[in-house]
């Protein structure tokens, strides 16, 4: 399991805000970070020739992808935006499917603190908070407003999230 590297500190000589990004994926019941999709060589990815057409990868499975970003707010460094983005991968065949324009666009989002999850499941949802709070609670404690909304619509300030 990669590391949520969400730490506001990189290693590389890049755009100050695009140090906060990472990315969340739910494949099935595993769920992880793989921040090599920043630069599209997630591990999913790797092997893969992506086409133009979706339907030209019959028999993928769908990815759920997130974009996941970090502020630093006077409480502490926090969850700020999120954005999905899906892809489709047949690993027998070595095919995928990619937006790329879908996944630009919402990292850009996710960067200026948008956080867009109404078309996840309730249930990819709580996978994705129960990850998210497993691994860094006081990422999802100092958390923006929206984004705890977000992932927690109907107990926005859970018993032990005060």
């Amino acid at each position: 399991m990669q590391k949520l590297s969400l730490t506001g500190q990189s290693k590389h000589s890049t755009d100050e805000q695009l140090r906060g990004l990472s990315v969340l994926f739910v494949d099935g019941d595993d769920v992880f970070i793989d921040n090599g999709a920043i630069h599209g060589k997630s591990r999913l990815e790797t092997g893969i020739k992506f086409v133009k057409d979706k339907s030209d990868v019959p028999n993928g499975r769908t990815i759920l992808g997130l974009w996941l970003t970090l502020h630093r707010f006077p409480e502490g460094q926090g969850l700020y935006g999120a954005m999905p983005f899906e892809l489709v991968i047949d690993d027998k065949a070595g095919l995928g499917y990619k937006n790329l324009a879908v996944q630009v666009n919402g990292m850009d989002k996710a960067v200026r603190g948008q956080v867009e999850v109404s078309a996840l499941s309730p249930e990819q949802k709580q996978k994705i908070l129960d990850y998210l709070r497993g691994v860094r609670s006081d990422l999802w404690d100092n958390a923006a407003p929206d984004f705890r909304t977000a992932f927690a619509p109907d107990a926005a300030i859970k018993e032990g999230d005060s």
